[in-house]
């Protein structure tokens, strides 16, 4: 079975994608690089009136563009590289730097646990995460949100450890436009009422349909939804084994994996929802959360944050 490279906060090399958690340890500095140049795409709307924005990354860039219009985006995502296409968005708070924000997000998505804790809250006061999605070469995905407004970062979670991260400012500004895709669909982070993280999914996940995931966890508590189709046999007693091979931080087990490759929705900052549309097919899926607990830095999905559902 083939192996699948490290996802956003999986404690790899390779973020929500191959070569996201690279080895380089959260407190080296890199030199600060230029945002990288707009492609040649523009807005359009949509049969809904809201904005598309192609978004694309390449084996050598992030590529989109550079201002929109407040009100509903919808944001289009490609990658033509394997180890890049991990495209988030975030508000930065007043006074925050890119600089800033990149260095306190790498303390989350990395593997030790002081850090990870430190940098969760920390991250609380320095920006606002707002989604985005993991996609791989072949794959189409689109998250959309309601944008006030003001300066955004678009960046690939892939590279957020290099000495060149990938990331472009999205200036948002001019009349309001749009409203966002309608969704029958809601997938929920959140914890139970016995204190365990768990996705709570209401509605019918249908093939080619945008569903709504918000994050309704604790304070300082991330909360993402990456997905994978199951194989046929692979049943959840198997899931759980491997599950508990991890290291609690996020060091991957050694042996085979049994989930392969995925595109999911990334990271919510608590209190935030996103509308995304992934390339899922009719089968049975799970979705998991390889984010740390923002105050133990163990990891949620050893404390049970996966469901397991159809796509219709």
């Amino acid at each position: 079975m083939k192996r699948r490279p490290r996802t956003l906060a999986a404690g790899l090399a390779g973020g929500t994608l191959a070569a996201l958690l690279a080895v380089i340890p959260a407190s080296a500095e890199a030199p600060r690089p230029a945002p990288a140049a707009p492609a040649a795409v523009s807005a359009a709307p949509s049969a809904a009136s809201e904005q598309v924005l192609d978004i694309r990354s390449t084996a050598d860039g992030l590529h989109a563009p550079s201002k929109a219009a407040p009100g509903a985006v919808t944001f289009r995502t490609t990658t033509e590289a394997e180890g890049s296409g991990s495209v988030g968005l975030a508000r930065l708070h007043p006074g925050v730097s890119w600089d800033r924000f990149r260095t306190v997000l790498r303390k989350v998505i990395q593997n030790n646990p002081d850090d990870i804790i430190e940098g969760s809250r920390e991250l609380e006061g320095t920006a606002d995460l707002l989604g985005g999605t993991v996609i791989w070469p072949g794959m189409k995905a689109e998250f959309s949100q309601k944008l006030e407004p003001g300066t955004y970062y678009l960046f690939d979670f892939n590279h957020i450890h290099d000495a060149q991260p990938r990331y472009q400012t999205l200036t948002v500004e001019g009349a309001p436009q749009g409203e966002l895709p309608k969704t029958s669909t809601t997938l929920t982070a959140k914890m139970s009422a016995d204190g365990k993280p768990v996705y709570d999914l209401a509605g019918e996940v249908r093939a080619g349909q945008p569903l709504t995931f918000t994050n309704a966890m604790p304070a300082r508590q991330p909360a993402e939804a990456i997905v994978f189709k199951l194989e046929d046999g692979v049943t959840e007693e198997e899931l759980v084994a491997w599950f508990d091979k991890f290291g609690d931080h996020g060091e991957f087990p050694p042996g085979p994996d049994p989930l392969g490759y995925g595109p999911g929705a990334l990271p919510l900052s608590p209190g935030e929802s996103q509308v995304v549309k992934l390339p899922l097919s009719p089968g049975r899926h799970i979705v998991i959360d390889w984010f740390r607990d923002a105050n133990d830095a163990v990891m949620l999905l050893k404390k049970g944050h996966y469901k397991i559902f159809q796509v219709h």
